[in-house]
């Protein structure tokens, strides 16, 4: 049985320095599933270049909005 998840890669308080290199690690070990990235594309994309990560179990989804820290509910 494949699994696929959708991860909110901008959220959290550190946001892509912790998602990614998160996600990653799960994928190690779940080789059946596959990670739905979502988020500012262009950051995501350039975050997993700098990994060097290359997986094809791995779509960028842009996510043209992102709620700050800040902003109330």
């Amino acid at each position: 049985m494949s699994v696929r998840i959708a991860v909110d890669c901008m959220g959290g308080d550190h946001g892509l320095s912790v998602t990614i290199p998160a996600v990653l690690g799960f994928l190690s070990r779940h080789p059946d599933a596959s990670c739905l990235l979502v988020g500012l594309k262009p950051e995501i994309e350039a975050a997993l270049k700098s990994l060097g990560a290359d997986s094809d179990r791995l779509t960028a989804v842009h996510a043209s909005e992102v709620v700050g820290m800040d902003e109330s509910p």
